[in-house]
């Protein structure tokens, strides 16, 4: 049991969501605040049901039964092994949050020199005591960066330390991720999310990830409140700090059911996730339970009838058994994306024949029996893709070439394209921009021209703390490596090299 100095219940954060009930017995939570480190922004502390305890860390209520990996993505995989919600609740009850946070936030290094690609050396290098050494190195970089500001960090340092620093961790995740806002899934989501309309009460999104959907949910011009849901940490760590900051979240594994009462929410909603789960009954059972008015929108999950297969799909008869009687309506991307172009709401009023699914492989269902759900939504006046703060593109390489940035758009691998291929379509090829515009842009101007690249899909609507600024690909000073930050400050004492490495 928890220490005396945490057995006063205290009013819960004012992040913490409302409602929130224990995964294991139902039972409402009462909040006890927990002595911690300080951590800008950050809170810690337990939630107790009676029979079973949970900690909150950084102000993300940690909901899960048994461990809690540093990194995995879907119920049963065990990319990084992380501690047990037992550990993390000894930890932050004995005021050592800060500890927790790092340790589900402290993924194993890359090897050095490309030793990873050689069987052997890898098995050496990945055990014993040079794992726990280089282990303990990133630990002491990660609890680093945890007292660095979030306005002096970015979303994108923290993308590349998790997927370009790290092992046992695919790197094709990075692009999937960062260049996010300008995808055609991305767009298909957003026109699909016209339906969605203010409420009292918050949308929950499960399997939010980044909270990519939740920062233009949050921007558009009706806002909406959101709560997001993922079973990964790492995530809602980068979503909470520097994506869609104003929203709550839960670290919790939607196979243990919703953490929520009944009618929490003023609608569900569940984004290329819901074909990866496999109990699909219970999964739209417990998103229809907490929805107040029964609005569930499953946005973009996979036809088993089409190749690749991912998951646990099901064919569009599959998906609409699940519903019933239930009034819904099954759409395809490709409409979704095409009424994105045209600057179209979702067409609902009318249902698609079946069979006009037979080559669509991402398909989209919106369930309901809320009054003027299922209609022919109109035009949507201003591009959600430019809602909210305006940056680059990240999608575009960028070159200074005195004084002008050229701009190629390019997909960063071949894995990327495939799955993307559409972008070329609708992005400008390449293009070059003067100073004063990216000044322009960097102030928060929206001028004539600023508009006309909006509609190119070179500026994107992102979090002012998402990006690094053009030019600044590498990370900032306070997101490097201990090692390179040593080299960094010796070569900045010797200006004789430091000309030299900027002439090669």
């Amino acid at each position: 049991m928890p220490p005396a100095d945490v057995s006063s219940i205290a009013r819960p954060p004012s992040g913490l969501p409302r409602g929130l009930r224990c995964p294991a017995c139902q039972g409402p939570f009462a909040y006890h605040p927990a002595p911690s480190q300080p951590l800008p922004g950050g809170q810690f502390g337990l939630l107790r049901c009676g029979s079973h305890t949970f900690p909150v860390i950084d102000s993300i209520p940690v909901l899960r039964l048994g461990q809690v990996n540093v990194q995995d993505h879907v119920s049963g995989s065990n990319d990084v092994l992380g501690p047990t919600v037992g550990e993390l609740v000894d930890q932050v009850s004995a005021g050592r949050g800060l500890r927790a946070l790092t340790n589900l936030l402290a993924f194993p290094p890359k090897l050095p020199l490309g030793t990873d690609r050689i069987p052997l050396l890898r098995t050496v290098l990945s055990r014993g005591v040079v794992h726990r050494v280089t282990l303990a190195q990133r630990r002491w970089e990660v609890r680093r960066r945890l007292v660095v500001p979030p306005p002096d960090q970015t979303a994108e340092d923290w993308l590349d330390l998790c997927y370009l620093r790290s092992r046992g961790i695919d790197p094709e995740l990075h692009p999937y991720f960062l260049a996010r806002f300008g995808q055609p899934r991305y767009l298909s989501s957003m026109t699909l999310l016209q339906v969605l309309r203010s409420s009292s009460k918050p949308v929950l999104d499960l399997a939010c990830g980044f909270g990519h959907l939740m920062h233009y949910l949050a921007t558009r011009q009706e806002p909406i409140n959101t709560v997001g849901l993922d079973r990964n940490f790492f995530q809602l760590f980068v979503a909470r700090r520097w994506i869609a900051t104003s929203s709550s979240y839960v670290c919790a594994d939607a196979h243990d059911g919703l953490p929520f009462a009944d009618g929490a929410f003023s609608a569900t909603l569940c984004t290329d996730a819901f074909h990866l789960l496999n109990n699909k009954v219970y999964s739209l059972a417990e998103l229809r339970r907490c929805a107040q008015r029964g609005t569930v929108v499953l946005d973009r999950f996979g036809n088993a009838d089409l190749a690749p297969r991912e998951g646990h799909e099901l064919s569009p008869q599959g998906y609409l058994d699940l519903v019933g009687d239930t009034e819904c309506r099954i759409i395809g991307e490709t409409e979704l994306i095409d009424s994105y172009l045209k600057r179209q709401g979702p067409q609902l009023a009318d249902r698609r024949p079946l069979a006009s699914f037979g080559r669509e492989k991402w398909l989209s269902l919106v369930i309901g029996n809320e009054p003027g759900l299922f209609t022919d939504h109109g035009r949507i006046e201003r591009w959600p893709h430019g809602e909210g703060p305006l940056g680059l593109n990240p999608i575009y390489q960028v070159e200074d070439v005195g004084g002008r940035w050229r701009l190629r758009f390019a997909f960063p691998s071949t894995w990327y394209a495939f799955e993307n291929a559409r972008m070329v379509s609708y992005h400008a090829a390449e293009l070059t921009l003067e100073d004063e515009l990216l000044a322009a842009l960097e102030h928060g101007d929206r001028t004539e021209r600023i508009g006309e690249l909006v509609d190119r899909f070179v500026v994107l609507g992102m979090p002012p703390g998402y990006l690094r600024p053009p030019g600044a690909r590498t990370a900032s000073p306070a997101m490097r490596s201990p090692v390179r930050q040593l080299v960094a400050d010796w070569i900045s004492r010797k200006p004789e090299i430091a000309a030299w490495l900027a002439r090669q």
